[in-house]
């Protein structure tokens, strides 16, 4: 059993998270390529190629779903604690209402960074879709299924439900975010343009994060912002592909 909410200081907690929220995608990153060096190794699967970057993207969000799960009984939480329920009529319309807004920043937010002479970088991914963009095709039913529950469930689900413990729910919300940012700085790191990497982190997935968090305290059901995180990744995955196929 952990200690009590009440027994822990405010930055106890967000320590703890910080460390909880790395260490579940380290471990994720780490099972993804034990699932690849099973699986795809084994059955000659191009680890760059779209079948390669599924397996190892399904085996590194699946082993952080995991990660959750180990939290909760590690803590003797059971699974409500991560305050979801079945969707109603509100809530998917919760969902299509976040999307939009997410949308629109990941339009808005690009472009007031280039007004300001900033650089900006993109996910690590995007270099392997120029070069095979089907991967960005089969990365749709993934985000939906896989990375956005997998994510939510985490750095929503436990992540700020802890720290709506120690801290008022706009606090936690904002803690929640800037860890789930910070904890992507890999994934978008560009050696040759760190400074890029940080406005990025800062700009685009803070204020992702921020929304998200606030979305969930607002609806209180993890659902809405698994599906909002999902849906909004595949829409970018094919805007990405319609793109790199020349589309438009």
């Amino acid at each position: 059993m952990s200690r009590s909410a009440t027994a822990i200081s405010p930055w106890y907690a967000v320590a703890a998270m910080t460390a909880f929220g790395a260490v579940a995608l380290l471990v994720g990153v780490v099972f993804g390529a034990i699932t690849y060096t099973l699986v795809g190794g084994p059955l000659s699967i191009a680890p760059d190629g779209a079948a390669g970057q599924v397996l190892t993207n399904v085996g590194t969000y699946a082993a952080v779903g995991a990660m959750g799960v180990v939290y909760l009984f590690r803590y003797d939480l059971p699974l409500s604690y991560v305050r979801y329920r079945r969707p109603d009529v509100r809530d998917l319309a919760a969902v299509v209402v976040t999307i939009l807004v997410l949308l629109a920043l990941a339009v808005a937010i690009p472009w007031v960074v280039d007004r300001l002479g900033l650089p900006i970088v993109e996910h690590s991914i995007a270099g392997t879709i120029e070069g095979d963009p089907s991967i960005a095709l089969a990365f749709l039913p993934v985000s939906i299924l896989v990375v956005g529950p997998a994510e939510e469930f985490i750095y929503r689900g436990i992540v700020q439900t802890r720290l709506r413990e120690r801290f008022e729910a706009g606090s936690a919300v904002g803690i929640a975010a800037v860890i789930f940012a910070s904890v992507h700085f890999l994934a978008y790191l560009d050696p040759t343009n760190v400074p890029g990497t940080v406005v990025t982190i800062a700009f685009v997935l803070l204020p992702l994060g921020a929304v998200l968090g606030a979305v969930y305290e607002r609806t209180e059901n993890l659902i809405v912002p698994a599906l909002a995180h999902g849906f909004y990744n595949a829409i970018t995955f094919g805007l990405t592909y319609a793109e790199v196929v020349g589309l438009f």
